[in-house]
Formats: structure tokens, C-alpha cells, sequence
């Protein structure tokens, strides 16, 4: 899930605890983001847990040093919201701790404090949601229509609304009612974007992809040459590392695809299409990639709607868009 509405993974301990002020800007300082960059998926997770651990024993030092202070809560608070990051993060089962701190603030929380916890708690139940049933997305759906009305003028609720309906995108109908009522609500550009490319992914579903491109090797590739065969089109970049391990799990996969049934596909968003040209080699990948080397701004990658890395729709023998996340579950 894309981590629009999520507390940031970014963390460097002060020195030394010093006044409230200084202490607590070094705090907030924390949320500038990992500094190292990660090689694969494997590493940045280490990444960030190394910094979330940093983040909570700054946290911890500073309601140690200044008990009692006037961003107290908010300090509890962030700690209840990074603990339960952690804990998934290294494969762990929920946090105690997290769970008795929030209910510890409920007692005294005053109706905006209040609101910073229902915010929290829906929240964490949404990063707890790895591959969620039926019944799972319908509880949150709930408690996220409870917020909303509880709390209408709340400028978090056009994201919230956004990313919830990622997790609808097997029930396009509901998807496309919480962009809908999401898009009115977005504060900003880049959220706007967004939930338009979010919009035009959900309303492709059912309908025939007109994708044609020419390959590296100069193959001119037409979807609509492959009716009558299953697709599955992925969308990737080898800067991406959750790409890599994507590509990793089709290439495994792939020898046991009947090839008279079933046709892969590829888009990269490289910018250096030499580099593009290494991994092909690398990754034995025989199938068709198209690269124009304008990254996120390629027109292949805009009119489409695609805005995160790695994609894979699935089309049926009729070239219709029948799945937009034809990777869950592998």
C-alpha cells in the first residue's frame, strides 16, 4: 500500500536530550527519511526498521526527559503509531504496548485529541490489512465511513478515502465511489493526481487496452495482435526493487505458462535504457519490453493511468482489462 497517510519512516537520534523545544525539533526532524539508499526490497525494510528504532528511543528519551510537557501526547501517540510499524516490519505480532497507550490516552483525551486517535487507529488496521478478505475490507470500509462522518471537515480525509480504495480493486464499483467521493476532498496537487490516475485504472476495468509500442529491438508490439490470448502487462523500473523481485517471480514462473494461452508483456520507466537493456540480458526475459526512456512522464505510462511500480494488469482473450493487481497473492 502506498504510504500516503502513514507516519514517515525517517529517524536520527538527538545527541543529547537538551530543552523541550530543541529535543522536540529533533524529533520532528526525524521524519526527513531514511538516508541510505536500498539495493532490494530485503535491505530497505532493514532500512527502515533501523530508523523506526531510532525514532522510538527519541521519542522515549524525550517523555523521559520532559514528563509531563505539553506534547506529551502527541509523543505517545507517535510512539503508539511507530510500534506497531516496527513489529509488522520485523514479523512480529501486534504491539501490547501500542494497544495499552492508546487506551491510556482515550481516558483524558480531549474531542481533537480524540480524533488523532480514531485516525490512528484506522490507520493501523489498514497497514495490518496485507491481503485482506471480504469481511476485512468491509470493517474498515466501516470505521473509515464512521471517521468521515464524525469528523467531515478532517484534511486527511480526501487521502484516507484514496488509499482505502486500493484495497477495493477487485469490487471496481466501490473503488470507484471512494475516488469519487475522495477527489473533492484533496488538498493538494500531487494527491490529485493521484486519485485522477486512480480513476482512469478503475475505468479501464472491462474495457479492451489500446497499447501499442515498439520494442529495444525494434519489434512494433500491439496488444490487439495477441486476442485470443491471455496477457498478463507489467509495468516496472530497475531502479525499483520491489520491481526486481516481481520480475524474479514471473521469470520462475514463466517456463510453465503455455505460451499458446498466455502472453507476457512489459513497460519500463527507465530513463536509461542501457541499463534496461543489462537486466533484460541478465534476467533471461525473452518477451517484449517497451521502453521510451521518459520514465513516469512517458505517454505510454500517463494515458494509462499507472502511478505505482511494480503494476501488472491482467487482460483476457478479448484484450480487456480484467485485474489491476494480477500480482497479489504470488
Amino acid at each position: 500500500m502506498r504510504p500516503l497517510i502513514l507516519l514517515a519512516l525517517a529517524f536520527s537520534l538527538p545527541a543529547r536530550a537538551g530543552d523541550a523545544d530543541a529535543d522536540w525539533q529533533a524529533v520532528l526532524a526525524l521524519d526527513a527519511g531514511p538516508q541510505r539508499a536500498a539495493k532490494s526490497t530485503a535491505e530497505a525494510q532493514s532500512v527502515a526498521v533501523e530508523h523506526l528504532a531510532k525514532q522510538e528511543r527519541a521519542v522515549r528519551s524525550f517523555l523521559a526527559a520532559h514528563p509531563g510537557e505539553a506534547r506529551e501526547f502527541e509523543a505517545k501517540l507517535r510512539l503508539a503509531r511507530l510500534l506497531p510499524m516496527r513489529a509488522a516490519m520485523q514479523g512480529a505480532g501486534p504491539s501490547r504496548e501500542a494497544e495499552k497507550i492508546l487506551a491510556d490516552l482515550e481516558k483524558s483525551a480531549t474531542p481533537a485529541q480524540r480524533t488523532e486517535l480514531d485516525f490512528t487507529r484506522i490507520t493501523q488496521s489498514m497497514r495490518a490489512l496485507q491481503q485482506p478478505t471480504g469481511p476485512q475490507r468491509a470493517a474498515l470500509l466501516a470505521s473509515v465511513r464512521r471517521f468521515q462522518s464524525a469528523h467531515p471537515d478532517d484534511a486527511r480525509l480526501g487521502a484516507l478515502l484514496a488509499e482505502v480504495a486500493l484495497l477495493f480493486d477487485t469490487e471496481p464499483k466501490t473503488m470507484h465511489a471512494l475516488l469519487l467521493d475522495a477527489q473533492p476532498l484533496a488538498r493538494d496537487d500531487d494527491l490529485k493526481a493521484r486519485i485522477a490516475d486512480d480513476l482512469r485504472r478503475v475505468e479501464m476495468l472491462g474495457q479492451p487496452v489500446i497499447l501499442r509500442f515498439s520494442a529495444p529491438d525494434g519489434r512494433v508490439i500491439d496488444v490487439a495482435e495477441h486476442r485470443g490470448k491471455v496477457v498478463l502487462l507489467v509495468f516496472f523500473a530497475v531502479w525499483s526493487p520491489p520491481s526486481i523481485e516481481a520480475l524474479d517471480k514471473i521469470q520462475r514462473a514463466a517456463p510453465d505458462l503455455p505460451r499458446d494461452r498466455v502472453q507476457l508483456l512489459g513497460v519500463s520507466l527507465d530513463t536509461k535504457p542501457e541499463r534496461l537493456a543489462a537486466l533484460v540480458g541478465e534476467k533471461k526475459i525473452t518477451w517484449p519490453v517497451a521502453c521510451d526512456g521518459k520514465g513516469w512522464e512517458s505517454p505510454l505510462v500517463r494515458t494509462l493511468g499507472v502511478n505505482a511500480l511494480p503494476t501488472a494488469w491482467l487482460l483476457d482473450t478479448q484484450g480487456r482489462l480484467r485485474s489491476l493487481n494480477a500480482l497479489e497473492g504470488t
